[in-house]
């Protein structure tokens, strides 16, 4: 049972350009963009998921560069990373919780192009508390997971049945028809419109303006950019945008939906409406859709929670991030 709203503040992606980039210090990344875009430093965040792909993990320990001031810090399986942090919102065991997951460009050791994204999730009462985010917040109106039905008839699985299951219960949660939906993004090796014939009619169904280049096949990569798009950081996407579905097929055949539409209820934002708009572009220093920077020292100084909770021994200059320079509050109340 739901007792808050779900609501993406914030998200951060950071893609390996070096080969000595350890995950670790992607996630320290990809985490300090998120605080940093959702304007909320680590020691308001009540929950933390870190996620884990076959051989590849998000070390727990990585949170302690942001601090130690109590919050749990929960291994969980890449494809079910997202729906727990909004299941700990839902539930009300968590205000504020914060998922690293791995992308599926990361999923070979030797790809230069490693991708991890962080998704900062807040609740209705934390929403309302920092009334800067209600621009930019995006709220997750219905998730579903589901994983492989066989079917003796067919002598094997059942994917139609498994896409309709899922669609049909993300949209029964959000409370609206397919028809309702505007874009469609897909995830995974063998997802296309095709796939959806038994769900409704795909072909008024737009892709999402993504600016995000990447070979993703977890959804994390993809969530960032339709995040954008309905903040309309992406540019003008030529169509009233309202609802987006986003459905990831993974490589053990679970499926995962996500309906999406911004908290305050408007369409997707126009350039002209968002330029000169004071929010998570500002706290960054630059506009994520458009191009991607390396976090510095100062931008982690700016989401540590308070230093009584930083061990000592941590220091950030041992991570290699440069300095910034100059002087900006980045975390300044809007």
């Amino acid at each position: 049972m739901r007792t808050s709203q779900a609501h993406i503040a914030g998200v951060g992606l950071s893609v390996s350009r070096e080969s000595n980039d350890s995950l670790d210090k992607l996630a320290i990344s990809a985490a300090t963009k998120a605080l940093l875009d959702a304007g909320v430093i680590y020691g308001e965040v009540d929950e933390c998921f870190a996620c884990f792909d076959h051989d590849l993990r998000i070390a727990p320990s990585s949170f302690d560069t942001l601090g130690m001031q109590g919050a749990p810090i929960c291994e969980v399986n890449n494809s079910f990373g997202l729906n727990a942090a909004a299941q700990s919102v839902w539930s009300r065991r968590a205000n504020c919780s914060l998922v690293v997951g791995i992308d599926g460009a990361a999923s070979n050791k030797t790809n230069r192009q490693s991708a991890i994204v962080a998704v900062v999730i807040v609740s209705d009462l934390f929403l309302t508390s920092h009334a800067y985010l209600k621009d930019g917040a995006v709220r997750i109106l219905g998730a579903a997971l589901v994983s492989r039905f066989h079917s003796r008839t067919k002598g094997g699985e059942d994917s139609p049945r498994k896409i309709k299951t899922a669609v049909n219960s993300a949209l029964s949660q959000a409370k609206i028809d397919f028809k309702d939906v505007q874009v469609l993004d897909l995830v995974g090796s063998g997802l296309d419109k095709a796939a959806l014939k038994t769900v409704g009619d795909v072909s008024r169904k737009s892709s999402p303006n993504n600016p995000v280049s990447s070979d993703a096949t977890t959804g994390f990569t993809n969530l960032c950019g339709v995040v954008w798009q309905l903040r309309g950081w992406a540019g003008d996407a030529g169509v009233e945008v309202r609802n987006a579905l986003q459905l990831t097929l993974d490589a053990a055949g679970v499926l995962g939906v996500l309906v999406l539409s911004r908290s305050d209820g408007r369409p997707a934002l126009k350039w002209s409406e968002v330029e000169n708009v004071r929010d998570g572009r500002e706290r960054l220093g630059y506009n994520p859709a458009v191009e991607s920077r390396n976090i510095s020292r100062e931008d982690i100084e700016n989401v540590r929670a308070r230093e009584h909770f930083v061990p000592a021994n941590i220091d950030i200059k041992q991570l290699g991030f440069a300095d910034k320079g100059g002087d900006r509050a980045a975390l300044a109340r809007l």
